[in-house]
């Protein structure tokens, strides 16, 4: 009796422990995929899942359910499923999967859709998309906030004496270190669409790398003395900004910069302009000391895709602007 009652314990506790274990994201488990988060949107879908290192878009197949209602009208179920389980030996990690409604699922025309996947709710780290989302946006009634406009960016109308001096005199060391910081800025976005699984951009953007490598140093172009677009505000596709555009910012220094750094600007606002350090003039870093504010010039390498069109650039720190 004592026995045949373990027995059914120990029966329950696994089948209790293996209900739980299929509610949190496991990378190795194939089937119905445990999502971290999910984003709809008009065009297609991203989900956050758990990977061990070796998770792609290709991992995943999405499965539907169509249905049409009595006025005609059709609906959608999608359901990500995971095919090919991560057993790979990485520290786990989440990653972005996107996919395209037309492109990936053949699907267009008028209809709604919605995603079946159970959502696991950990905490919302700084870099998950609710917490971007909620930095950038705001939230609330309709009205109860007055709306932000996305700040231009405006170039200089002539540069700096200070910059000047140094592309007449470091002409090619110049050269050298905006390419290098291009190179950083592509290298960056290659990295954050392989979270995404973006086969077709990471493609692209490799041949983009391939171009600036080869690339001798004395071919890249240094920004104009008289800019194009002089004191215009700055309105690129996403993509090289060549000749680089030269713009003036306040950089608060809160802690030590490097590249990867988001520069912390006076004025930025949920809409920007956001500045991703790529490189910089020589030792210039180590002369910004944490706790002030410094008038500076900025090159504008490498716009960023973003929403809409709020400024989001990956940016050389050329120098210190001159009071």
């Amino acid at each position: 009796m004592i026995k045949k009652t373990i027995i059914v314990l120990a029966a329950g506790i696994f089948l209790l422990v293996s209900g739980l274990i299929a509610q949190v994201p496991d990378a190795r488990r194939t089937g119905e995929e445990v999502l971290y988060e999910a984003l709809l949107g008009a065009k297609g879908f991203l989900v956050v899942v758990e990977s061990n290192g070796c998770t792609q878009k290709e991992s995943f197949r999405v499965d539907s359910q169509k249905n049409k209602s009595q006025d005609g009208s059709l609906h959608y179920a999608f359901t990500v499923r995971r095919i090919r389980p991560d057993d790979c030996k990485g520290m786990p990690e989440k990653v972005i999967i996107s996919f395209d409604l037309e492109k990936d699922l053949g699907i267009k025309g008028k209809f709604t859709y919605s995603l079946t996947n159970k959502i696991f709710p950990a905490r919302a780290e700084e870099d998950s998309l609710y917490s971007i989302i909620e930095k950038y946006f705001s939230f609330g009634e309709r009205g109860s906030k007055q709306k932000e406009i996305a700040p231009t960016v405006r170039t200089e109308s002539r540069l700096a004496s200070v910059l000047k001096d140094e592309l007449s005199s470091l002409g090619l060391t110049v050269r050298s270190e905006l390419k290098k910081a291009m190179i950083f800025a592509i290298e960056s976005e290659i990295a954050r669409y392989r979270q995404r699984g973006d086969q077709a951009r990471i493609a692209e953007l490799t041949e983009q790398l391939k171009k600036f490598q080869s690339m001798p140093d004395s071919e890249f172009p240094l920004p104009p003395e008289e800019p194009e677009m002089s004191g215009q505000s700055i309105l690129t596709p996403p993509g090289p900004v060549l000749p680089p555009q030269v713009a003036e910012a306040q950089v608060v220094v809160t802690g030590a910069l490097k590249p990867g750094t988001i520069l912390e600007v006076s004025g930025m606002t949920k809409s920007g302009p956001f500045y991703h350090l790529a490189g910089s003039r020589g030792d210039i870093l180590n002369r910004l000391k944490p706790g002030r504010k410094y008038p500076v010039l900025l090159c504008l390498i490498y716009r960023r895709e973003y929403f809409g069109q709020i400024p989001n650039y990956y940016v050389y720190l050329a120098g210190i602007k001159e009071n």
